[in-house]
């Protein structure tokens, strides 16, 4: 009787260890994914950063183009769907982004998803394909609406640049 009791007691301990020990594991194994998505969001985002920077350097010289009235010669390309996002798309279909940032974080980083995507990088390879042909076939004015479309262009990365400092301050 005593040795039932005893094997009894003995398999309920050790039901109670392994859970203990399977939690604990989950426990790290979490913890260790956290750190992990962390840094790789904080790569991403300064990944994107660096592109910015050379597509701003871009707009730069597609300014100088048009402003010399040489938009036809301009040949570069804002390729702004290279932009990584998919530590951010894993976090935020999972719901874990809400552990790492802000409410206000997470819309900026959809702000910049937005024009940072295949959407984005069409909209603007198309507007500078309407204006060299504009200037092409002599439309009046197609220096001036090339240099708002530059415009509103420069304005949206540097809003995306500073976007993605302010997430990466929150970050670290």
């Amino acid at each position: 009787m005593i040795d039932g009791i005893m094997y009894g007691i003995s398999v309920f301990v050790g039901i109670v260890a392994g859970i203990g020990v399977t939690i604990g594991v989950d426990c790290f194994r979490a913890k260790k994914q956290n750190a992990n998505d962390k840094k790789n969001l904080s790569f991403e985002i300064r990944c994107n950063l660096s592109k910015i920077e050379k597509w701003l350097e871009l707009i730069i010289e597609l300014r100088n183009y048009v402003n010399s009235d040489r938009i036809n010669q301009f040949s570069g390309y804002f390729n702004l769907s290279s932009a990584i996002f998919t530590t951010t798309n894993k976090l935020l279909q999972d719901g874990r982004i809400y552990t790492f940032l802000s409410y206000d974080s997470i819309e900026k980083i959809q702000e910049n998803g937005t024009y940072l995507s295949v959407a984005g990088e069409n909209m603007l390879s198309n507007q500078i394909m309407q204006h060299k042909q504009a200037v092409l076939n002599g439309y009046m004015n197609a220096k001036q609406y090339a240099s708002n479309d530059i415009d509103f262009w420069d304005k949206t990365l540097k809003k995306c640049k500073e976007n993605f400092r302010d997430i990466l301050k929150e970050l670290e």
